[in-house]
């Protein structure tokens, strides 16, 4: 007798799930106005200072001279009203590169924009493994933003 009440709820629930499968939306029925997909969870906000669309110059990876410029060019959106002074920097490993030279920064408005800059190694065998990119305030008293790229440049 268990077996047989057992055997008939079995097929009440396989024939409720090809009911729901046959018939999608009678179980998930949308609100008027509703998304597919909608959430309640907080969706990430816009990234107010970035630096994007990097390109390099020479290509990485390379073997330079020391003296030799690494080049580089990149867009920017930052949303300080005063400014902004971007600059990439050459690190090797956690730290960066000992014996660098680089450009200075020029005050990129509010906005998108594009910008460019270089580094260059003056002495000492290394390699420069990542670029750190940084946006500060244009006074230089705040950091808005820092993001790494890898490379692998060879300094000789």
């Amino acid at each position: 007798m268990l077996t047989h009440k057992l055997f008939g709820t079995l097929v009440a629930v396989l024939a409720l799930l090809l009911l729901f499968q046959a018939s999608p939306g009678i179980s998930a029925e949308m609100q008027l106005g509703e998304v597919i997909g909608q959430t309640d969870e907080p969706q990430p906000a816009p990234l107010n200072h970035i630096v994007t669309n990097i390109s390099l110059t020479p290509s990485t990876p390379n073997i330079l001279e020391f003296n030799q410029h690494v080049e580089f060019t990149f867009d920017y959106r930052t949303t300080e009203p005063t400014g902004v002074r971007i600059w990439g920097r050459p690190y090797t490993g956690d730290i960066l590169t000992p014996h660098y030279a680089a450009h200075g920064s020029p005050i990129y408005l509010t906005g998108t924009g594009t910008g460019s800059g270089y580094f260059t190694i003056t002495s000492g065998k290394v390699t420069v493994n990542r670029i750190r990119f940084e946006i500060w305030d244009a006074d230089q008293t705040v950091r808005l933003f820092r993001g790494f790229i890898p490379v692998n440049y060879q300094f000789k």
